[in-house]
């Protein structure tokens, strides 16, 4: 099962799967990277799961927001939600297709700007328990025009090859509920021609 970025995919499939490695090799792909922030206990999120930040707002001293989007984890997700004293979890994600100039900045900087960002659209001061900065080159996959046929293609090229299947954020989703979507249907896939055969 083959659940990789599109460039390593096009690489693997390219001399048992040429269609596929082909559309796979038409997808862009945008760089980013996720700033995690534990703030102390107590600490009181917006009454939402997130805020997405439009490309063309600007902060109100007129420049540009670093973060591109923040997600309350503790108020998304059940299992972060903080437990006695435990921290409150967020993240704040940086980076947009075409764009890498925020992605220069040092983890430290980014950081700084992110809490800059969320202090400005939230209120949200507290300094952090715990910080945590992780880069992702080249590794969200962008829906272009005719991306749906890109992905009939990939799917159409291996379905005849016995023992493989592919899943992942480039085909129907970059979410977390899309990625175990293809991933259920890949590993079921590839177990039912184990045991019971092409």
């Amino acid at each position: 099962m083959l659940a990789v970025p599109a460039p390593a995919a096009a690489r693997l499939l390219a001399d048992v799967a040429p269609a596929a490695a082909g559309a796979y090799g038409e997808v862009e792909l945008a760089s980013m990277a996720v700033v995690s922030l534990a703030l102390p206990a107590g600490t009181e999120l917006p009454d939402a799961s997130g805020v997405l930040v439009g490309a063309t707002e600007h902060t109100a001293a007129g420049g540009r927001f670093t973060a591109k989007a923040f997600t309350f984890s503790a108020r998304k997700w059940p299992h972060q939600a903080p437990v006695g004293d435990g921290p409150v979890l967020l993240r704040g994600s940086v980076g947009r297709f075409g764009d890498t100039t925020a992605l220069r900045a040092t983890d430290e900087e980014l950081v700084r700007r992110v809490r800059a960002d969320l202090a400005e659209l939230t209120g949200i001061t507290a300094d952090p328990v715990d910080v945590a900065v992780q880069r992702w080159g080249g590794g969200l996959p962008q829906y272009g025009v005719g991306h749906a046929e890109r992905v009939a293609r990939i799917e159409r090229a291996v379905v005849g090859l016995p023992g493989l299947a592919v899943a992942g954020a480039t085909l129907h989703g970059v979410g977390i509920p899309a990625c175990i979507g293809t991933a259920d249907a890949a590993a079921r896939r590839v177990a039912t021609q184990v045991t019971v055969g092409p």
